[in-house]
């Protein structure tokens, strides 16, 4: 990635974290980046255009600080495990970033292409899901029923760490009660 591109990537993240979406303009962006408007259209055709950038670099971001010291085990709860801790540090980490990525999720100002290429890019936590799924550890859950309660678990587990001003020993106890109410919730749904 360019060097500009990435400065008005930074500058995206760093305006809508503050201002938000809907009140930050691309010549808001241009600036805070240090560039021209017209340069930030040789990079991105729309408004709308940057913010699939930034949610796709959001979203390789926690990917890639998730497969940090991954490697698949046959034990699926324990790979599904990592990607909680992982997930879940990465985002007391970074909270700026967690943060605008939760929001854009829900904004529904992503593109349905970028969602389809996010698919590709995050196929190994799908696999991991399907995994699940076809091992009977959802029960009778069906998969996205259960990833809709994973990603809800999650996000309710990081606010409130968040709020908290958890880190330590602290943060370490509430990741692991967070995926041990989870794991124990699901798992004790008829079927399992």
């Amino acid at each position: 990635m360019t060097d500009k591109k990435q400065l008005l990537i930074e500058a995206t993240i760093d305006l809508f974290s503050r201002d938000g979406f809907w009140n930050t303009t691309t010549a808001n962006i241009a600036k805070h980046a240090k560039v021209g408007t017209g340069t930030l259209f040789n990079y991105f055709s729309s408004k709308e255009a940057l913010t699939d950038a930034v949610y796709f670099e959001l979203k390789r971001e926690m990917k890639s600080y998730i497969q940090k010291d991954y490697t698949e085990t046959k034990d699926t709860m324990l790979n599904i495990e990592h990607v909680w801790y992982h997930y879940a540090h990465w985002a007391m980490e970074f909270p700026v970033r967690y943060d605008l990525l939760d929001q854009l999720w829900v904004s529904n100002q992503v593109s349905q292409e970028v969602e389809n290429r996010l698919l590709e890019e995050l196929k190994f936590m799908h696999k991991l899901l399907a995994d699940a799924a076809t091992k009977g550890l959802f029960g009778s859950l069906p998969q996205e029923y259960a990833t809709a309660i994973m990603c809800s678990s999650m996000q309710a587990m990081i606010k409130y760490a968040q709020a908290n001003n958890f880190s330590g020993d602290a943060l370490e106890q509430h990741i692991a009660i967070g995926f041990s109410v989870l794991w124990n919730g699901i798992s004790s749904i008829e079927g399992n």
